[in-house]
Formats: structure tokens, C-alpha cells, sequence
């Protein structure tokens, strides 16, 4: 009742108020009931307000605090939060794009290296090669003076002739001693000095048969061939120069006219480093790329692993087997080689085609070959399943669920909730 008539008798107690500059009014020591029932009301309704706004802010703070994300929260499916992420567009590749375990620099090395030295001794006269010349085995590559030599091999071939026109008269005498023998007419002792004779006739000519031989190879190596078929790589003689065989005494003795390297057997000899001689095994399939022209891939494989290791390198050898070797190679030349899991395609004409994405853009199953990644879509990322392939290095191999064109986050995957609205750091 008395909350009721407070206004009123409120009203009427202000009218009879007057003021009185000497004296204090009693109502300024001491408010009236309604006045204090009025103060009341007023703290109690500021102390509501401060009580509820202070639990506002103590909610946000725990919020903030313990829920950073709305993947945290379990948010999805519209999530408020926008995400940062960056992002990459899909594309397929051929198989020769299949990124490598890893890559080594090496020296292009033939298997198969001659050089090639005189056989007589003599002048140069000719020479029919340049260096970089390709050459079939048994090629003349030079010659060497033959005046001496075809003397030599008409007079072993007159000792020949000789020696057998004596044969032929020891053999007529033996056959007359022999019959005569056989009557009695013609002693013994005769008889053997015939046959010896036509023995000694014998060895004479066997004799002057080889050294017509030798004389006939003599003057055949006045020519020098290629023992080969490859490609010259040094030429060190000119006309003119006088070289000498093995054990003769000349200008040039025992001299080296060309080193011939055949291009059909080709390696590459890599230094591997310790640490990562672990990552490549015999048979391994590779992909060589020649410095000189880096438009061209050769495959390979792994041929030989050295069993020991330079300690004063801290690597290892290893070479490699091109397995399809040109004439754009070069012996001595650098390439570089790259390691692979599985054997690439190195033909450009293949049409087999691949998609290859970062691993950290995938977020792998423990168990079996699936995986899920984050498609943006209309400005919110999709949550979308995929099933896995290869992997090699820091890429992995998507077998289906994704087309090229499309556009996926990159990394951070474990962050990442379906719906969750896009925010890219980068186009």
C-alpha cells in the first residue's frame, strides 16, 4: 500500500518545501521512507545490470580461451569462422612429371674405352679422322709408310718360293733313293740322307712360310684401324710425326693415336651422400638429364652400389645404366639423375596422366589407401574423400576423387572443418 501512494504523498511534501538559507532542511539529514524506498530500487537495479554484463564478458573471455576454432567446437556445416588456408589448383601430369625420391649430380662415363697405338714402326701419312668422328670397327683411321714393309713381304715371299723348289728336287730324289732301297740297289745310309733332306726342305718351307706371314701382317697394320665401333674423343698425332711400336725406339714410341669410346654402353657415376645411399637400391629406376641439353630425358637404372665409401667425402658410388643411349650424349659429361620408387615414362608422346599433390594437403587414414582433402567451393571448404597411390618424397599420388581444375588447401588440413568458410591467404 504504501509502494502505491509513495508518488503522491512524494508530490505533496515537495509543494510545502520552502527554503530557508539559515536553516538546513531535516529532509537533507534524514529522507523520508518513500525516498529511501525509491534509492533502493535504483541500487538494486545498476547492481543486476553490472552482475550481467560482467558474466558477458567472463563467457567471452572462457569462450576465447578454451575454443579458439570453431573445429574445436565441433563447428560445421556453416561455421562463422573464416579460415586462412592457402590454396592450389589440381593438375594432372604425364608420367615423366612423377616427382623423384631424390636427385644427384654424376659424369657421363663410357663402358667400353680404347686407345689405339701403331702395331709398326714408321712415318704418319695419312690420317682419316677428326676428334668427334663416329667410326665402325675395322675402319682405316690412318696409315703408315709401306715402303719398307711390302720389301720385306716380297722377300719372304721369294724365300718361299725358294724354299719349296728345294722341297720339290729333295722330294723326286727321296722317291728315286726309296725305289732303289726297296731293290736293294741303293745303301742304306742313302736312303736316310734323302729323307732327311726332304725333311729339312720341309721345315725350311714351313719357316719361310710364316715369315712371309709376318711379313704380310706387318704391312697390313701399316694401316691402323679402329678396333671398335664408337666415337673418337682424342686425337693426338699429326702427318708427318714418326711413331714407333711397342719395344721400338722413335719420336713417339708406342705411340697413342686416338682413345675410341663406344656410345652404346653408357653410365652416369653418381657421389651419393651417406646419408642418403639408404634411398636407393639396386635395380633402382631412374631418369638421366644430360646438362648440355636439359630438354632431353634418358631412363636408367641402377646398375652397381659400391659396397665401401670415401670417408673423405662421406659418400658413395653408385652407377647407373642409361638404357637408351643417342649421339646427344656426351663421354665426360655432367647430368644429373634423378631416383625414382616406381619406373617413369620418359617418352613425351605418353599419354598416361596422373595427379600428384603435397601430402600435407591430405589428411591420410591410419589404415587402408584413403584420405580426405578440403575443396573450396562457393567460398567454404568441402570436406571430400580421395583414395591414395604412390608416394614419392613430399608428394602423393590421388588415384580418384579430384579432377584437374580444381582447387584444394594446400596444408594445415588438420585444422580444418567441412563448411568452414574461406578466408585464402593467396589466390
Amino acid at each position: 500500500m504504501v509502494c502505491m501512494q509513495a508518488p503522491t504523498d512524494l508530490r505533496a511534501q515537495l509543494r510545502s518545501l520552502t527554503i530557508n538559507k539559515d536553516q538546513r532542511p531535516a529532509s537533507a539529514s534524514k529522507p523520508t521512507p518513500s525516498a529511501a524506498v525509491g534509492q533502493v530500487r535504483s541500487g538494486t537495479r545498476f547492481g543486476k545490470r553490472f552482475f550481467l554484463f560482467g558474466g558477458i564478458v567472463i563467457g567471452a573471455f572462457l569462450l576465447w580461451y578454451f575454443a579458439p576454432d570453431a573445429a574445436t567446437l565441433g563447428l560445421s556445416g556453416g561455421s562463422s569462422a573464416a579460415a586462412e588456408v592457402r590454396l592450389i589448383t589440381v593438375t594432372s601430369r604425364g608420367a615423366a612429371d612423377v616427382p623423384p625420391v631424390f636427385t644427384a649430380a654424376g659424369k657421363i662415363v663410357s663402358d667400353h674405352k680404347v686407345s689405339v697405338s701403331t702395331k709398326v714402326s714408321g712415318q704418319i701419312v695419312e690420317l682419316r679422322f677428326e676428334q668427334g668422328d663416329r667410326v665402325k670397327k675395322g675402319q682405316v683411321i690412318a696409315r703408315i709408310e709401306d715402303v719398307n714393309y711390302r720389301a720385306m713381304r716380297d722377300q719372304a715371299a721369294a724365300h718361299l718360293e725358294k724354299s719349296r723348289a728345294a722341297l720339290a728336287y729333295q722330294q723326286v730324289n727321296f722317291d728315286r733313293v726309296a725305289r732303289l732301297h726297296q731293290s736293294s740297289d741303293a745303301p742304306d745310309i742313302e736312303f736316310v740322307d734323302a729323307k732327311r733332306a726332304v725333311e729339312e726342305a720341309r721345315a725350311q718351307v714351313a719357316a719361310d712360310e710364316a715369315a712371309l706371314t709376318f711379313a704380310e701382317k706387318a704391312l697390313r697394320d701399316c694401316e691402323v684401324v679402329a678396333p671398335i665401333e664408337g666415337v673418337i674423343l682424342e686425337r693426338s698425332v699429326e702427318v708427318g710425326d714418326f711413331v714407333a711400336a711397342e719395344g721400338g725406339r722413335g719420336a713417339i714410341a708406342n705411340a697413342q693415336f686416338a682413345v675410341i669410346a663406344d656410345m652404346t654402353a653408357l653410365r652416369v657415376e653418381v657421389d651419393i651422400s651417406e646419408l642418403d645411399i639408404a634411398r636407393i637400391r639396386q635395380d633402382m629406376p631412374c631418369v638421366i638429364t644430360p646438362d648440355a641439353y636439359k630438354d632431353r630425358r634418358y631412363d636408367g637404372h641402377v646398375m652397381w652400389i659400391d659396397p665401401g665409401a670415401n670417408y673423405s667425402k662421406a659418400t658413395v658410388q653408385a652407377k647407373v645404366r642409361i638404357d637408351n643411349p643417342d649421339d646427344f650424349l656426351r663421354v665426360e659429361g655432367a647430368a644429373q639423375v634423378a631416383f625414382f620408387n616406381d619406373k617413369p615414362q620418359t617418352d613425351r608422346a605418353s599419354s598416361a596422366q596422373a595427379i600428384w599433390v603435397p601430402r600435407s594437403a591430405c589428411k591420410v587414414e591410419a589404415e587402408g589407401s584413403g584420405a580426405t582433402v578440403f575443396l573450396a567451393e562457393g567460398g567454404v571448404l568441402r570436406a571430400t574423400r580421395v583414395t591414395t597411390g604412390r608416394i614419392s618424397g613430399a608428394q602423393i599420388e590421388i588415384v580418384s576423387g579430384l579432377k584437374t581444375g580444381q582447387r584444394i588447401a594446400a596444408d594445415g588440413v588438420d585444422k580444418l572443418a567441412d563448411g568452414q568458410k574461406l578466408a585464402p591467404a593467396s589466390p
